[in-house]
């Protein structure tokens, strides 16, 4: 079985239209939809805004629905120099851009406990993601996404994030789905659409594009599920 997560309905609600045979199971009032997605055993959720919550999410699926990998879906923000509005990134490792303990020297980003500041995506998810994104004619990259409890906004901040973590992505859940993975064995990775730039720049309907990126992000999760058969 597949677990599927995004943050908001509106990077699910596709996906769980789609799903033969589903049942809604609430657990720490989050609802997972498990059914058959293309033939397919998967579990599907919303996990909700943040890394507690896609935490939370990430090892329930674990724990509960015996998982056998993670993909994390939806949108983000592009912090690199060549990404552009509607592009992906599929992720090759993650971080999280606001974990520092550097004032007891330990570098910016590391996980204590762990001693990782990067997670790495499983090889042949990402592999399977870019060659599905290729076949639907989506420009796509693999690269290093950067999450945090930040909805980052100013242009200043995103360039140190994509300097210093050489990302180019940024988001709220996905190194922390990463980290429940990587303690818990679990193979994952991390696919996102493009919804803003790093001047901060969206459309000027941003909720309009982020739905039509999250349909595109969940399009795309398809293909690469289809992709590893």
């Amino acid at each position: 079985m597949i677990g599927i997560i995004g943050a908001m309905r509106v990077e699910i609600e596709a996906l769980k239209n789609s799903l033969e045979g589903a049942e809604t199971i609430t657990i720490s009032g989050i609802d997972y939809y498990r059914g058959m997605l293309d033939g397919q055993k998967v579990v599907a959720a919303v996990s909700g805004v943040g890394k507690v919550f896609a935490a939370v999410c990430a090892q329930t699926m674990i724990l509960r629905f015996g998982v056998e990998a993670i993909i994390n879906t939806g949108v983000a923000g592009g912090i690199g120099k060549d990404i552009s509005l509607g592009d992906f990134v599929i992720a090759s490792k993650l971080c999280q851009h606001d974990m520092d303990t550097s004032g007891v020297g330990d570098p910016k980003g590391l996980v204590s406990g762990i001693n990782k500041v990067y997670f790495e995506t499983e090889p042949r998810y990402r592999e399977a993601a870019l060659k599905a994104a290729e076949k639907l004619g989506f420009r796509a990259q693999i690269g290093t996404i950067a999450s945090g409890d930040q909805f980052v906004c100013d242009a200043e901040r995103k360039h140190w994030i994509r300097d210093f973590f050489d990302a180019a992505a940024v988001e709220m859940e996905g190194a922390a789905i990463a980290q429940v993975c990587f303690i818990n064995e679990i193979p994952f990775v991390v696919i996102r659409a493009i919804s803003d730039d790093a001047s901060g720049y969206a459309p000027v309907s941003y909720d309009s594009f982020v739905k039509e990126a999250a349909a595109k992000s969940i399009q795309l999760t398809r293909a690469a599920i289809a992709e590893l058969v």
